[in-house]
């Protein structure tokens, strides 16, 4: 096992040990969010006949060439049609004639086009046009929103609400995705209560526990919790409990190594493949990984910046991974680094960060709030100095992770944060 590594090195290390997951058929009604795991083909064309757009007249457009506000042109009606009427042959519309249809109606045999009714004055049996209609106006021809055989989807695509209305139209009544996997987030420490729980003189909320579980809970992929006690036959006990049902192991706490540090020896009893410990990041720097019984087992550290930046950089891109999701969990983009922030050459420094829109450009705030939870929960993006640097200048345009929705920073008033 390695110790003390780069964090790029940790990133690389955990993405090569871990594989996208087993795949599934699941309805559209259970799509949402999830990734593709085939091409998507429609099987069926849509609209499946040519409809009308428009309330109005399916008429012969060479009837209406010359019609106009001084030129009404008087056709017979004989007949009419509505969306979802399923006997459109059984009218023809000839020389002369129209076809009162509405919106989504079928096309009768032989119309051209459609005449808008706001266009029309209708009769006893007839209609006066006073415009024209190309062919082709106001007709949605069948497969202009889909072809039969059209490629809809590639593998690995995420699936939006409007992508699975898509295939719907298409004839699709569902579709292989890869498996969202379980994790399992084991909390560890005498001092931690779970929430809810009366909190005895001396304790803690387990709020990394909570935290890990709603970043899982954002991205779909579901969990169980277990706190334990710091004792070595709870922890093991725990472990062996899920590990039936576990994709992925997160601990959280006992990550160090140290005497009372327990969740180290208790995977090597276990037999686990130690791939890491250590990695020279900030915060963050005692995560552990390995696999258990070819599981991905992460050991994050107890104090919150640690467990959330270990979590966030190391253990959420490889849980994506096995999703079949890209492993890049949040947008890289630039902005103005208002103030100067100093790191340490020897390893990578990320730092809590708020953004401000000023004068139509972007600018990027070290968080300087004395509570860390505080600071946890405010941050809006995060700047990143790489190892090897220890200084990122006040006017230069960095990089920097954004954990906002975009919308929130671009609706905005230039000066506001």
């Amino acid at each position: 096992m390695k110790t003390f590594v780069g964090f790029n090195e940790a990133f690389d290390l955990t993405l090569a040990a871990v594989t996208t997951g087993e795949t599934e058929n699941l309805r559209l009604n259970q799509l949402t969010g999830r990734i593709l795991a085939e091409e998507i083909v429609a099987r069926v064309d849509s609209p499946s006949i040519s409809t009308s757009r428009k309330d109005g007249y399916a008429v012969h457009s060479a009837d209406l060439r010359l019609a106009g506000s001084r030129n009404p042109v008087e056709l017979q009606v004989v007949g009419e049609l509505t969306a979802g009427d399923l006997s459109p042959l059984s009218l023809r519309v000839g020389s002369g004639q129209a076809v009162k249809v509405t919106t989504g109606a079928p096309l009768p045999e032989s119309a051209d086009a459609v005449i808008s009714e706001e266009f029309c004055q209708p009769q006893t049996g007839k209609v006066i046009c006073y415009n024209t209609a190309k062919p082709g106006r106001n007709i949605l021809q069948q497969g202009t929103d889909v072809h039969r055989g059209e490629i809809l989807a590639q593998r690995g695509e995420k699936l939006s609400p409007a992508l699975i209305g898509l295939m719907a139209a298409a004839g699709r009544e569902g579709a292989r995705v890869y498996k969202s996997p379980h994790a399992v987030v084991i909390a560890t420490g005498d001092e931690v209560v779970v929430p809810g729980e009366p909190l005895p003189e001396g304790k803690l909320y387990a709020s990394n526990m909570v935290e890990i579980c709603a970043w899982l809970a954002l991205h779909g992929l579901p969990c169980g919790i277990e706190l334990v006690r710091d004792r070595e036959e709870d922890i093991q006990a725990a472990i062996i409990k899920h590990r039936p049902h576990a994709d992925v192991f997160i601990t959280s706490g006992g990550a160090w190594g140290s005497e009372r540090d327990l969740i180290l020896k208790v995977v090597q009893d276990l037999n686990w493949q130690g791939i890491y410990h250590r990695v020279r990041m900030g915060p963050g720097k005692p995560v552990g990984f390995g696999l258990l019984e070819n599981k991905p087992f992460f050991v994050l550290p107890g104090g919150p910046p640690s467990n959330e930046m270990a979590f966030l950089q190391l253990a959420l891109p490889a849980l994506l991974k096995i999703k079949g999701d890209h492993p890049q969990v949040f947008p890289v983009i630039t902005a103005r680094l208002a103030e100067t922030v100093h790191g340490d050459r020897h390893w990578t420094d990320f730092i809590h960060a708020r953004l401000e829109k000023k004068e139509n450009q972007l600018w990027v705030h070290p968080a300087r709030l004395s509570s860390r939870l505080r600071s946890m929960a405010r941050k809006e993006a995060l700047i990143i100095i790489p190892e090897g640097c220890e200084e990122l200048t006040a006017g230069e345009a960095i990089d920097v992770q954004l954990l906002i929705p975009p919308n929130q920073i671009f609706k905005r008033k230039s000066g506001t944060h």
